[in-house]
């Protein structure tokens, strides 16, 4: 954020949340001596799930490192886009939930349980858990649920016209265009792994 690269590290003196300025000019300043993920940030600030006393939404201003509370639901996996921010409920089975800070309201956007998910370009790519698992997709607000493809995929991640997506049992890497419900083979992605085994 702005010139200050933020981290979070974890060996065998412990747990470490910290910045270091991008020239590397100072010193890193530790911040918490606890898991705080940064991998979700939006205008400045740093959203998480809370990892110490509960797993509410937390929030870090970048501009004074101050953490302040945003929710009180126990929650995993903060994806703020826009006006909302999308989560794992834990009190729901990990079903997917939105909340818009606009107006305090929560929606509900999937019943079954989910492990992995990734919002982008309109729409929220998942993972599904249970005895016919599934890889689906739904538009932001929840309308126009369909499945992608059946099994078990992880590394869920989104271009502005891509979605791809592996293999959780052989590492196949797969694509699709962002509201398709056809995939196939990322080529490139195999043809560069052929080549590396050479």
């Amino acid at each position: 954020m702005g010139d200050y690269l933020y981290l979070l590290s974890s060996g065998r003196e412990g747990t470490e949340f910290f910045k270091v300025r991008c020239d590397k000019s100072d010193e890193k300043i530790s911040l918490a001596d606890y898991a705080v993920n940064p991998s979700c940030a939006s205008d400045g600030t740093i959203y998480y799930a809370g990892t110490l006393d509960d797993h509410f939404l937390y929030a870090l201003d970048t501009a004074n490192d101050i953490p302040r509370q945003i929710l009180d639901t126990p929650l995993w996996f903060p994806m703020v886009v826009g006006d909302y921010v999308y989560y794992l409920d834990l009190n729901s089975n990990y079903s997917i939930h939105r909340y818009q800070f606009s107006t305090g309201e929560t929606q509900v956007l999937t019943r079954e349980r989910v492990d992995w998910f990734n919002v982008g370009s309109g729409f929220v790519y998942y993972q599904t858990v249970g005895a016919a698992p599934q890889l689906k997709c739904m538009r932001t607000d929840g309308s126009d649920e369909m499945t992608i493809a059946e099994g078990n995929y992880n590394h869920i991640h989104m271009t502005s016209r891509y979605v791809y997506f592996q293999d959780f049992e052989d590492g196949t890497l797969y694509h699709s265009a962002i509201g398709s419900g056809s995939y196939s083979i990322f080529q490139a992605a195999s043809d560069a792994a052929s080549q590396s085994d050479k």
